[in-house]
């Protein structure tokens, strides 16, 4: 079977996903990895809004097809940006009730924690203990954007959260929301020695990063 889906908000998510997960096991495992969410076909900008985007990541994880990748797929990955966690029916704070900005790590728990509370309202408990395992999140604060920066300034905005749609421009120069596109500006992730460099530099990346390498993953599974 494969050992990882993917569930995101869009293609151009699907190609960084995937150029980390091919550093990660330094070899090609594109066979080993295939796209649930949105329709890999959903490559233009119409097909995206009407098939992707962060609320259909969370309605794919109430749905049917998601309990049932888990007969067929090793390990699913969920993939879902923060900037608009405050939108009806996200309904997460960015802020404590003093106005203080959350950490990415705690932003990042209370994301994950409103996934196993719809997966266990969808399918129970049971479902949730027999397959939490399977499930690694890939929580991007503030967008995944900022997970490529990384790859394009040596300096501290490695580490930023907001803004990094625009300070990725600047470096990557002109691309737009398409998977070959991000394919192109990821593409730095392939590389074992660049990846792990990058990702130590932004919180959130390495909190994905590292929830992979915790798994002792090997292909032969």
């Amino acid at each position: 079977m494969p050992l990882f889906g993917l569930i995101a908000e869009g293609p151009s998510d699907h190609a960084v996903l995937e150029n980390i997960l091919l550093g990660l096991f330094e070899d090609d495992i594109s066979d080993d990895i295939t796209t649930l969410q949105p329709i890999r076909g959903a490559t233009d900008e119409n097909a995206i809004k009407a098939f992707g985007g962060w609320y259909k990541v969370f309605e794919y994880c109430r749905s049917e097809d998601f309990k049932g990748a888990f007969q067929s797929i090793q390990y699913l990955v969920i993939q879902i940006d923060t900037d608009v966690s405050e939108q009806i029916h996200y309904n997460i704070k960015q802020t404590d009730e003093t106005g203080k900005k959350f950490s990415p790590e705690i932003l990042i728990e209370k994301v994950k924690e409103k996934f196993e509370q719809i997966i266990i309202n969808e399918f129970g408990q049971d479902f949730w203990d027999k397959y939490h395992q399977r499930i690694l999140f890939a929580i991007s604060v503030n967008e995944i954007e900022c997970w490529i920066l990384p790859l394009y300034y040596a300096d501290r905005t490695q580490g930023i959260t907001n803004n990094c749609d625009y300070k990725l421009h600047q470096k990557a120069g002109k691309f737009e929301k398409e998977y070959k596109d991000y394919d192109k500006i990821s593409k730095g992730f392939r590389k074992a020695k660049t990846l792990k460099s990058s990702y130590l530099q932004n919180p959130s990346l390495k909190i994905f990063v590292e929830s992979v390498i915790a798994k002792n993953i090997t292909l032969s599974e």
